[in-house]
C-alpha cells in the first residue's frame, strides 16, 4: 500500500526537458484562467494534447458545481433569489501505466487561477509550476521507461481556487453557507466507489477512470519560487512526510524542506485524506511575495525549482511503488 517505502530500491533520475517544460509555463502563464473562463478550456485541452502526444491515455471528467454568488458577499439571505451559481468544470487526467497490479497511485495539481479583486491573475506559480512539474514528470517516466508496480494517474483539478476573494468567505460571509474551494478534488474524491473486501476500507477510482484501486495521492503545489522551500504539511500521511524528507537530504542535502515547521495547509488533498486514502501535500507555502497577486508571472517562477519538485515527486513514487 501506499506509504510503504522499499528502501532497497534505486531511484532512477529522470530525464528533463527544459525547452518543453519553459513552453508549457509559457502557455500555462500567458493570461488568467479562473474557473468557468474560457481559457481555462483553452488550457484543459492543452494538457490532454500533450499527453496524448506523449503515449498516455487521457481524459475529462466534465462535472458542474453550484458556486457562492459574488454579488451576494456580505448580504443576508433572499428567500426570493438563489444564492448561487452554476459553473461547468473539468478535471483532466493521464494514466501511465504500470505493473500488473490493479491499482494507481495518484499525482495531482490544480491549474486553474485566482479571480482577485485587484487584478488579473495568472499564477505562474500557484497552479502553473506544479502543473508543468507533473506534465514534465510523467514525460520522464515513460521516456525512462520506469517500471513501477501501479500505474500512475496524472490529475489536474479545476476549481481549487475560491470563487469568492477568500478560502473561507463562502462558509463565513456568504448567505450560501458553503465550502467555495476544492471543487475538483472533492468532485474526484466523492466520486471513488468503495471496494475490496468488507473488512479493508479502500476506494477505486470511477469505472471511466479505469477502476483502480487508489493506493494513495501526492500533490503539488506552488512549487515554482526561486530557491524553494517546501513546507512540511502537517495533514499529510507522516510516512509520506517522512518519506519526502529523507529524500530530499538525499537528493538535495535536504534544502528543500530547510528549516521550514509543520504547519496545517487546507488543499487538495483534505477530501482524499477525508477517505483514509494516504496524501501528501509537497507545497511551496513559506515564499508568499506572489501568492494571489498580479505578480505571480512566468518571470518570477524558478525553471530549477520547478525540476527539483518534479525530481522529488519522482523519486517518492518510486520509493513506494518500487519496480517491477
Amino acid at each position: 500500500m501506499a506509504g510503504t517505502c522499499r528502501p532497497n530500491h534505486e531511484v532512477s533520475k529522470l530525464p528533463w526537458n527544459s525547452d518543453r517544460a519553459s513552453k508549457d509555463l509559457n502557455e500555462l502563464s500567458l493570461e488568467p484562467h479562473p474557473m468557468g473562463s474560457a481559457r481555462i478550456k483553452v488550457l484543459a485541452d492543452y494538457l490532454d494534447t500533450e499527453m496524448k502526444n506523449a503515449g498516455l491515455e487521457t481524459g475529462r471528467d466534465s462535472f458542474t458545481s453550484l458556486v457562492p454568488d459574488p454579488d451576494l458577499l456580505g448580504l443576508e439571505a433572499n428567500p426570493m433569489r438563489s444564492v448561487t451559481l452554476s459553473m461547468a468544470m473539468q478535471n483532466v487526467y493521464a494514466k501511465l501505466k504500470s505493473g500488473t497490479d490493479n491499482c494507481a497511485l495518484l499525482v495531482a495539481s490544480h491549474y486553474d487561477s485566482k479571480r482577485l479583486p485587484q487584478g488579473p491573475s495568472i499564477d505562474a506559480n500557484d497552479s502553473g509550476s506544479s502543473s508543468v512539474a507533473i506534465l514534465e514528470m510523467m514525460h520522464g517516466l515513460k521516456n525512462a521507461n520506469v517500471k513501477l508496480r501501479c500505474h500512475i494517474v496524472a490529475v489536474w483539478f479545476d476549481g481549487e481556487e475560491s470563487y469568492l476573494p477568500e478560502w473561507r468567505d463562502g462558509q463565513t460571509r456568504h448567505p450560501a453557507r458553503m465550502i467555495d474551494n476544492t471543487y475538483g478534488s472533492r468532485h474526484l474524491a466523492d466520486s471513488l466507489q468503495a471496494c475490496g473486501d468488507a473488512n479493508t476500507k479502500t476506494w477505486c477510482l470511477p469505472q471511466t477512470w479505469g477502476g483502480e484501486r487508489v493506493e494513495g495521492l501526492i500533490l503539488l503545489d506552488m512549487v515554482g519560487m526561486e530557491n524553494l522551500r517546501l513546507t512540511p504539511e502537517s495533514r499529510s500521511a507522516p510516512a509520506l512526510m517522512s518519506l519526502a524528507m529523507e529524500l530530499d537530504k538525499q537528493m538535495f542535502s535536504g534544502q528543500l524542506f530547510g528549516n521550514s515547521s509543520f504547519k496545517a495547509v487546507e488543499d487538495d488533498h483534505i477530501p482524499f485524506l477525508e477517505k483514509g486514502i494516504p496524501s501528501l501535500d509537497l507545497i511551496g507555502f513559506e515564499n508568499l511575495d506572489t501568492w494571489h497577486q498580479p505578480t505571480d508571472t512566468f518571470e518570477r517562477v524558478s525553471m530549477k525549482s520547478v525540476q527539483q519538485s518534479a525530481e522529488l515527486t519522482a523519486a517518492v513514487v518510486q520509493k513506494l511503488l518500487g519496480f517491477e
